[in-house]
């Protein structure tokens, strides 16, 4: 299957999971592998610059966007990362130099983190590559088909956090087809 052709679901799909819509099934495949081959292009044209993971540029542009030093649960919450997984990565973008934890300085049992000069110019390098891919992706839309993908995008991120929010319903069992 090529990059160029939607993903769909086979003829058989209703029977074997009842209750399934195929055309929602479709939507979070395509979705799925679009942002996949998006973020990998993204990562692709950001390794040119500096061999950071996606996670890494990530938190030094929050870091870098917020203006000023920030907890570390912040940064963790605006990546939607564990802070054990923050508390790695703050480690690692430590001992590259781009980013620096101090005290507080009205509450000793805090840290907060600081992008280094290096980390903004990381930044400062890789935020226009990001944008040109963005830009370039999505370039065979209109101005209208933009916005309506992310009304519809942001409807669908409401959904999900309705979703999270409630006990989730038990889904009918799959009937595997019949293999000959």
């Amino acid at each position: 299957m090529s990059s160029t052709e939607a993903i769909r679901v086979g003829p058989g799909f209703a029977s074997e999971f009842p209750g399934a819509v195929a055309s929602s099934a479709e939507v979070l495949a395509n979705v799925v592998r679009t942002t996949t081959e998006l973020l990998n292009e993204v990562q692709r044209r950001r390794a040119a610059i500096a061999p950071v993971s996606a996670s890494a540029f990530q938190a030094l542009a929050v870091i870098e966007g917020a203006g000023e030093a920030l907890p570390s649960h912040v940064i963790a919450d605006r990546l939607l990362v564990s802070t054990a997984s923050m508390t790695s990565l703050l480690d690692t973008l430590e001992r590259r130099g781009f980013a620096a934890r101090r005290p507080h300085p009205n509450d000793r049992r805090k840290i907060l983190v600081e992008i280094t000069d290096d980390g903004r110019l990381v930044v400062d390098q890789m935020l226009p590559v990001v944008h040109a891919a963005a830009t370039e992706a999505f370039s065979g839309l209109t101005e209208t088909e933009r916005k309506l993908l992310i009304d519809v995008l942001t409807r669908v991120r409401g959904q999900v956090s309705e979703m999270a929010a409630s006990e989730p319903v038990p889904p009918k069992p799959r009937r595997k087809p019949k293999r000959a």
